[in-house]
C-alpha cells in the first residue's frame, strides 16, 4: 500500500520495568496540561510522550487523532475482570469506561483540544502499522494534520504478567508512548521524513528483491520476527541495530525514531514486521528528507 504521508515531528517516552511500576506523579507535574480527572496509566502514559512531541508542531484543534496499542487498556480491565470474578462484584462506573479502548483517545483529544476524528487500532506487534494505514486513509479524504501515536502499559503486577506471557521472572518489560506529527506532504513546512509504503508481503520469498528494487538503505526487523527465518536472510541494506527497553509491543515506533534521530538525507528504511497466527510480513518504507 502506498501511502506518501508526512512526518513532521516526532518524539516520545518510554522506561523499564522491573518488579514494580515506577511511580508517573513527579513527571506529571511537569505537563503543560490540565490531566483529564481519574485518569488511567495508560492516558498518563500518552500525555508524557506526547509533551516530547510537540516541538513547533503543536496541536491543532482541526487535527485527527490516531492512536495504536498493541495491548490498549490492559491495567483497567485487568482490574475490572478481577473485580467481577474474584470479588463477584460489579466495577465502578470510571473504571469500566476506561476499558473502552477509545476512551484514552477521548481524554487525549479533550486534553489538547483536538476537534477532528478520534481512531484506535490494536494490531498486536503490528500496531503502528496499522495506525499509519488509517492515517493514510485520513489523509485521502482530508488534508488536516494528523496526530499518530503508539502507547502501551505494564499492568500493576510485572511479575504476573510475566507469567501471563510465559516469560522468564528477570525478562524486562517497558513501557510508553511514541508520537509522530503527520499529514498532506502540500503542508508549508519542510517534512523530515516520508512514510512512502505500508502494507503486508503475502510472499515472504519476495522480499530480498522488494526492499532491493525499492533501494533501501538500511532495514530493521521487528521484535517478534527475531527468532523466524526471516532474521536470518541475507536482506539489501545495513541491518539497523536496535536497544530494546524490555518487552514492548509497539517497541517498532521507539526504534523508527532512533532512525530518524541518525539518518542521513536521502536514506531509506525498510521496516519488517510480524503478528501472532499470521505467516505474512509486514513491510514499511521511509525515506529520511
Amino acid at each position: 500500500m502506498d501511502l506518501n504521508l508526512s512526518l513532521f515531528a516526532y518524539g516520545g517516552f518510554s522506561q523499564t520495568v522491573d518488579q514494580q511500576l515506577p511511580d508517573l506523579n513527579q513527571a506529571l507535574k511537569a505537563l503543560p496540561y490540565k490531566l483529564p480527572r481519574r485518569s488511567d496509566r495508560l492516558t498518563q502514559l500518552s500525555l508524557l510522550g506526547l509533551h516530547q512531541s510537540s516541538g513547533d508542531a503543536g496541536f491543532d484543534a482541526g487535527m485527527h487523532l490516531v492512536l495504536a496499542s498493541g495491548d490498549a487498556n490492559l491495567n483497567s480491565t485487568i482490574l475490572n475482570s478481577e473485580q467481577i470474578f474474584d470479588s463477584g462484584t460489579l466495577p465502578n462506573p470510571i473504571g469500566f469506561i476506561n476499558t473502552v479502548n477509545n476512551s484514552t483517545a477521548y481524554h487525549i483529544c479533550v486534553t489538547l483540544g483536538i476537534q477532528g476524528q478520534a481512531i484506535s487500532v490494536s494490531r498486536d506487534h503490528c500496531s503502528l502499522e496499522a495506525g499509519l494505514q488509517i492515517a493514510a486513509t485520513l489523509q485521502h479524504s482530508d488534508p488536516s494534520p494528523i496526530l499518530l501515536g503508539t502507547v502501551d502499559e505494564v499492568p500493576n503486577d510485572p511479575d504476573q504478567h510475566r507469567q501471563r506471557l510465559n516469560m522468564p521472572a528477570a525478562t524486562p518489560l517497558a513501557e510508553g508512548s511514541f508520537w509522530f506529527h503527520c499529514g498532506h506532504p502540500q503542508q508549508q513546512e519542510p517534512a523530515l521524513a516520508t512514510i512512502e509504503y505500508c502494507g503486508p508481503l503475502r510472499d515472504s520469498g519476495r522480499i530480498e528483491e522488494f526492499l532491493e528494487q525499492r533501494q533501501i538503505s538500511h532495514h530493521l526487523i521487528g521484535d517478534f520476527l527475531h527468532n523466524s527465518a526471516v532474521s536470518e536472510m541475507q536482506l539489501p541494506g545495513a541491518r539497523l541495530v536496535t536497544q530494546s527497553l524490555g518487552h514492548y509491543l509497539t517497541q517498532n515506533a521507539d526504534y523508527l525514531q532512533q532512525w530518524l534521530d541518525q539518518a542521513q538525507s536521502g536514506e531509506r528504511l525498510g521496516m519488517l514486521n510480524g503478528t501472532a497466527g499470521s505467516n505474512r510480513l509486514t513491510v514499511t518504507l521511509i525515506l529520511k528528507h
